[in-house]
């Protein structure tokens, strides 16, 4: 047998078992890397002639073949080594453990130790689960070798060179000197194995460094992004007063004088005042229960307390009521990009740009369960009052409750 390639990377210990089978039957091998998990995968070219993408692979003129136990088998077929072993029985022994270790061990002991490593995604609880079912199966491989030097027979077979193949990725990553100190066999086992001469050569006769300590999981460290910016602070300082010192007025003083305190001071080109309006007031109850879902609202705006103030209330009685509010937002309501020179606003309905009331109500995401309108400061004083001081009737209805935001 001549002129065969085997495609595969390094370290994997699939494409390693196939390459030691190779070096103990004597097949003189081309060893083709192709790496499944590098950048742009295996390539269009390997993927005309293997259409799975299956790593290992062999190749010999027209004839291929995927899958480890069988390229490994299909290599040592002359078994001049004895690594199907000497009969019926012992190749069977030989497939079982091979297969074992390509099916079982290496899928377990992948699943534990490449979230921790990062090489796929960590989930505690997988993990936790791969590494009981890889100790498991370690846990049975080191009870069988006990009175074992091989696993078939008294020399190598192929089961051997999967199961010492497949070993090397837990001692490359989780099989540290604790672990080593507690399963004496399995490592005896092991260096036997790998230091056999076709096993060293494949090996470059280098002599692998086990891990002293298990890997951990190290969780990435993530980028600090920058703080999204609230829409209302590119408005910068109102030349009028700042939001606190109206709300310290409300706070502190009877509604009407605070509202006193606003007409001498309120500046249309700093803040705008808007009606709230829920969409859905046929679906209302209990006005304690519509109270709640105000607070709720209310609590969702906090991102943008430093840019508003107002009450939201309820109106009516149980199965008849409705959720008003009026707000008083920072900025004028007006995009920039419709603004005259002068200050005259060019548009004839109520603004949807990103200086409008979106700006300071989609912090909540219900936002969109109210319609708002905007208000003129002078011509709707009254109804602002009644509504900031839950006095009076507003359609006819008078509050039952409301939550206040400032």
């Amino acid at each position: 047998m001549s002129a065969v390639k085997v495609y595969g990377f390094e370290g994997n210990p699939r494409t390693r078992a196939a390459l030691v089978a190779a070096k103990y039957e004597g097949v003189d091998v081309e060893w083709v890397k192709v790496n499944p998990f590098a950048e742009g995968g295996v390539g269009a070219d390997y993927l005309a002639k293997f259409p799975l993408g299956l790593v290992p692979a062999l190749e010999k003129g027209d004839y291929k073949l995927t899958e480890a136990l069988a390229i490994a088998s299909y290599l040592a077929q002359e078994n001049k080594s004895g690594l199907l072993g000497a009969s019926k029985e012992d190749a069977a022994d030989v497939l079982r453990w091979a297969s074992w270790a390509n099916a079982d061990l290496l899928p377990s002991l992948a699943a534990w130790f490449r979230p921790l490593t990062g090489a796929a995604p960590y989930q505690k609880p997988a993990v936790e689960a791969a590494k009981a079912k890889a100790v498991k199966h370690l846990e049975y491989l080191e009870k069988t070798l006990a009175s074992r030097t091989f696993l078939v027979g008294e020399r190598v077979t192929l089961g051997d060179v999967f199961v010492a193949s497949v070993l090397f990725r837990g001692f490359e990553n989780v099989l540290d000197a604790e672990w080593r100190k507690a399963n004496p066999n399995t490592v005896r086992y092991w260096q036997t194995v790998i230091h056999q001469q076709p096993f060293f050569e494949v090996l470059g006769k280098v002599e692998p460094t086990p891990v002293e300590t298990a890997v951990v999981y190290t969780p990435p460290k993530k980028e600090a992004k920058p703080k999204a910016k609230h829409p209302c602070e590119a408005l910068g300082k109102p030349s009028s007063f700042p939001l606190d010192d109206f709300k310290r007025e409300y706070s502190n003083k009877d509604t009407p004088d605070a509202m006193k305190w606003l007409d001498e001071h309120f500046n249309a080109n700093d803040y705008s005042v808007w009606r709230c309006d829920f969409k859905y007031n046929d679906e209302l109850t209990l006005p304690f229960m519509s109270a709640n879902q105000c607070t709720g609202f209310h609590t969702r705006l906090e991102a943008s307390r430093k840019y508003l103030f107002g009450s939201l209330n309820v109106y009516g009685v149980a199965n008849a009521s409705k959720i008003i509010g009026v707000y008083l937002i920072r900025g004028n309501g007006t995009p920039r990009s419709l603004t005259l020179k002068g200050g005259e606003s060019g548009r004839t309905d109520p603004p949807t740009g990103p200086a409008d009331y979106k700006g300071v109500f989609d912090v909540a995401p219900d936002y969109e369960s109210y319609n708002f309108t905007p208000l003129d400061y002078k011509t709707d004083r009254e109804f602002i009052e009644k509504v900031w001081s839950w006095e009076g009737e507003v359609e006819g209805l008078t509050v039952a409750d409301g939550k206040v935001f400032k």
